[in-house]
């Protein structure tokens, strides 16, 4: 089946402005349905639901009187266990990844005592990177990084064997580089990280979800970092773990003394409103390949294979274009051929030889396109290339609903900068 371009970018309201977007690294269009659902939530936040009749053996019936909010915050919670494949009991709600990780690394306080160890990768993104080094910091754990092949942007799981060790207590990786898109051998860290028991392995898969079915079976993550706005959803993000005795180690953060499982770290989670919006996000997605069959969870097994496969023509119709230009240097494109290509995600960060990235995001704007920075202390991966020294680089992230035209017309206006 060929995706349905024209019907996906009908989606997006926020097209009809006369930009070109590729900026889905760091601000995603949203779609319509999702931002509809957004505003009916905000209204109906506060509001108490009448009693709704049951029928079958396995359904429950709706108490008069439930709040509006908690009935969204369910909701969110099944949307995104359908988004990773896992429980919607075993997720935990909050406003952004920063804060899901600060919970999670306060709770974590007795099992992080002196002598034990924590392992991140400096890929992916600060906010789920700086509060695993505060946590090390303030519990005395001692920090060892996984490093980044630089010429590919992928994190090699054969170092993994010489960093994790019986003191090991949680190792942290990111499933896709937000800037150049790698995509890290996930399933081989998480046999590696396994192979100590008291070994937890988390996966930031938020820029990963946006392009790839995200099974955390499959991945062997003991814990998935989630965030909805990467697939054009509201401003919330999850915990998602994998067995609901792995709350009973933690230390709970929450602010009400008898919450359990999942509750136990949600010390405040994001507004109603915005949890309106989640499910709304996800079937979204669900409804990308209008053939699908099934549930949600079918359905974005069906989906999202059909945005890869649209997304990586688009990657590489512009890695090709920017290829050939003379000045244009693309970041961590120098050993895809000899290492026999590298699975990417729909991201490609490019640097312009004696033009500063912000000179290039500007002449792109008045080409009509909208594209973003990285900024400097954003990416620990550019920042040991030596990226910020040359002025930065452009990123582009592509989306769903971008045409080969909006490709050209960036490839364009990068080549009349000479």
């Amino acid at each position: 089946m060929t995706f349905d371009v024209p019907t996906t970018r009908g989606t997006y309201t926020s097209l009809s402005d006369g930009w070109t977007y590729l900026n889905g690294a760091e601000r995603p269009q949203i779609p319509a349905r999702t931002s509809a659902a957004v505003s009916t939530s905000f209204r109906s936040a506060p509001k108490k639901l009448r009693s709704e009749p049951s029928s079958g053996i396995h359904s429950r019936s709706r108490e008069a009187g439930s709040s509006a909010a908690a009935e969204m915050a369910m909701n969110a919670r099944r949307a995104f266990a359908d988004m990773v494949g896992g429980r919607a009991s075993n997720v935990v709600l909050g406003s952004s990844r920063y804060q899901l990780m600060q919970q999670l690394m306060h709770s974590m306080g007795r099992r992080l005592t002196l002598g034990t160890e924590l392992v991140l990768s400096r890929t992916g993104r600060p906010s789920t990177r700086i509060p695993v080094e505060r946590a090390a910091d303030m519990f005395g754990t001692k920090l060892r990084y996984a490093e980044a092949d630089l010429s590919t942007g992928v994190v090699p799981s054969w170092q993994f064997d010489g960093l994790v060790n019986r003191r090991t207590r949680l190792v942290v990786v990111s499933a896709a580089d937000p800037h150049v898109g790698a995509i890290s051998p996930v399933r081989k860290i998480a046999d590696i990280a396994h192979q100590n028991p008291e070994a937890w392995f988390l996966v930031d898969a938020t820029d990963f979800a946006a392009h790839r079915v995200v099974d955390m079976q499959a991945l062997g993550a003991d814990i998935v970092l989630v965030d909805a706005a990467q697939w054009g959803g509201p401003e919330v993000s999850a915990l998602i773990f994998r067995d609901p005795m792995m709350f009973r180690k933690l230390s709970s953060v929450a602010l009400t003394p008898a919450a359990e499982g999942a509750q136990r770290l949600e010390v405040d989670s994001a507004a109603p409103g915005l949890l309106g919006g989640v499910g709304e996000s996800v079937q979204h997605v669900a409804t990308l390949d209008r053939e699908a069959k099934g549930t949600r969870r079918r359905r974005i097994e069906q989906s999202v294979p059909q945005v890869q496969k649209y997304v990586e023509t688009l990657t590489n119709r512009l890695i090709d274009g920017l290829r050939y230009l003379d000045r244009v240097h693309i970041v961590c494109m120098d050993g895809d051929e000899a290492e026999g290509g590298v699975d990417r995600i729909g991201r490609v960060s490019f640097i312009v030889n004696g033009v500063p990235a912000a000179t290039v995001v500007r002449r792109l704007m008045d080409n009509g396109v909208v594209t973003s920075i990285a900024e400097r202390g954003n990416s620990g991966l550019l920042e040991a290339i030596g990226v910020f020294e040359e002025g930065g680089a452009v990123v582009v992230g592509l989306q769903p609903f971008n045409l080969r035209h909006d490709v050209d017309q960036l490839v364009r206006a990068v080549r009349s900068l000479g």
